[in-house]
């Protein structure tokens, strides 16, 4: 909100360039927050479903493109813990939405 009045504000000339960067910034951080914890609940509902072994029995496809995807998010989140500046970590948003669950 601080860089929303920034912005609106008569004497912004000087930074505007720098207040659209943050604001971008900013906003790409929250869609990635956002996507990860749709993931991360689709995920969690997942992991339930395919550990047990008679799911995977009768759906062994599903179970495959889950294991991709159970593969992938943990390098993601392993990758996010190692590395956890927050404007980096925004680049990570490909990987989860690559994500097809």
């Amino acid at each position: 909100m601080n860089l929303q009045s920034m912005s609106a504000s008569h004497f912004v000339g000087p930074f505007v360039d720098k207040v659209q960067k943050w604001e971008k910034s900013l906003s790409h951080i929250s869609e990635v927050v956002d996507v990860w914890m749709v993931v991360q609940r689709k995920w969690m509902y997942l992991e339930s479903i395919f550990i047990g072994g008679d799911i995977r029995a009768q759906l062994p496809e599903e179970a495959k493109k889950f294991d991709n995807i159970d593969k992938t998010f943990k390098k993601i989140m392993s990758d996010t813990a190692k590395n956890p500046r927050v404007l980096e970590a925004r680049h990570r948003l490909i990987g989860c939405r690559n994500m097809q669950m």
